[in-house]
């Protein structure tokens, strides 16, 4: 019954934020920032809770199968968005964070199953540290994509020379870039982490560290692209629309092999 009543009501508090977010980001008024902050805060408490109900239904960790695995990575999206975003005072970020959160949450709990199959492999500790690194690697790439969306709405109204709606409203493109840096080497560090512990665990649980198996090669490729992006930032002083481009078709990326190619494609990474 608990579980039944958060899956219903944890993504409809998302929801609620988001609209308050945004007559925030519209109006800038701080009755409005006050609604949306608690809105947001109570989101974040019922989320956890609900995820808790999850792990108490099911008798596992919330890692069985792609919808437990996505609703628990955008649980530590919404936590370590507030690491990486400490400077944004004025929250104008709000709408856009909220608003992810209620799109993934809501597919999350349309599709997730507390009786999905929790497989043999992920009994094992080892295991469950390789995904956790993965959740929040994938949790910084997911800031890193809204911040490249962000940054990309400003470039272009910038760039056409119609300063208004967005200019008004969102914080520099400077201070954009530089959280998108920040976002993706948080993520690429816990990414590289993740891969390292799967490669080891993968001797212990297959006897090879490595599989040409779909769900592997296109995380291998995601975390190659996000390393050149990091590389071509710091070392060759890439632009910051270059990098919100790779940032952003990235984590598209990674989001349809969780959703596709992990479901349908992925033989013995089929769990994620």
């Amino acid at each position: 019954m608990f579980y039944a009543i958060l899956r219903i009501i944890s993504p409809l508090f998302y929801l609620l934020a988001t609209i308050y977010f945004f007559k925030y980001f519209s109006d800038r008024d701080l009755k409005n920032l006050q609604k949306a902050r608690m809105l947001d805060r109570t989101a974040i408490v019922l989320h956890f809770l609900f995820l808790m109900s999850l792990v108490i239904e099911s008798g596992h960790l919330p890692f069985a199968g792609v919808f437990q695995a996505l609703t628990s990575f955008m649980f530590v999206f919404a936590i370590l968005n507030k690491v990486i975003t400490p400077e944004n005072n004025d929250y104008s970020l709000g709408f856009f964070n909220s608003g992810l959160l209620f799109v993934l949450q809501f597919l999350s709990v349309i599709y997730i199953s507390p009786h999905t199959v929790f497989p043999e492999i992920l009994k094992e500790v080892a295991f469950e540290v390789h995904v956790i690194l993965n959740l929040i690697g994938y949790a910084a790439f997911s800031s890193a994509f809204l911040l490249s969306f962000i940054y990309l709405l400003l470039f272009f109204e910038i760039k056409s020379n119609k300063l208004g709606y967005f200019y008004d409203r969102l914080p520099s493109l400077a201070y954009l870039e530089k959280l998108n840096r920040r976002a993706v080497a948080v993520g690429f560090i816990f990414n590289t982490l993740g891969i390292l512990s799967g490669a080891f665990t993968g001797i212990y649980a297959w006897g090879h560290f490595w599989a040409w198996d779909p769900k592997l090669i296109s995380a291998l490729i995601a975390w190659l692209i996000y390393g050149i992006a990091l590389l071509g930032s710091y070392k060759y002083g890439w632009p910051g629309n270059r990098i919100a481009y790779i940032s952003f078709l990235c984590f598209l990326w990674i989001i349809f092999s969780m959703l596709i190619v992990s479901k349908y494609f992925s033989g013995i990474h089929a769990f994620i």
